[in-house]
Formats: C-alpha cells, structure tokens, sequence
C-alpha cells in the first residue's frame, strides 16, 4: 500500500504582542522629525543631462591623438573619451 504525506495544515501567523497603551501614547507624543534634504530639489529643465553620441574622425586625427597619448607617463595617461572631452571643454572656454 502506497503511503501518502499528510500536508501541512495551514494555520494564522503568530498575533502580534500587545503593546501598552501607553507606552504607545508616549511614543506619539514624543514625536520625531524628518529626514530633510540640505539640496533643493533640481527641476527638470534645469538638470544638466548626460548625452550620448557617435563621433567620426579621420585617421590621422586619432593617430595624433594616440601619439599624444604615447608620450604621457603611463600614471598620468588619459582616455581617448577623456581627451576629446577636454579638448571641447577648452575650446568652449575660449569662445566664450
């Protein structure tokens, strides 16, 4: 004969403890604040979004570029996003 597991019977889950009133009364009136931000919420027109695009340069361009690269220590070397973001950093800061 075949044996059959009996399931589990489902039951409630344990009350919760009964607090004392007042010590619940007590709690209420001792009060609290909130967490408040010391920024200004930014808006978003103002927010100043990251935007991602394609560049296209000639060869030579980027073989300059590595050569420059080349050239700094190793420690100090920078990316090429790196380079041509603060190429154009610079260039705005002229024209303005």
């Amino acid at each position: 004969m075949a044996t059959v597991k009996k399931k589990p019977k489902l039951t409630l889950p344990p009350a919760a403890p009964q607090l004392d009133e007042k010590a619940m009364i007590a709690m209420i009136e001792k009060g609290g604040s909130t967490i408040s931000s010391k920024k200004p919420p930014i808006k978003a027109d103002q927010e100043d979004a990251l935007k991602s695009f394609t560049i296209k340069l000639y060869e030579s361009e980027l073989a300059q570029i590595r050569a420059i690269q080349d050239n700094m220590p190793k420690r100090d070397r920078i990316s090429m996003h790196d380079f041509i973001v603060t190429a154009v950093q610079d260039k705005l800061k002229r024209t303005k």
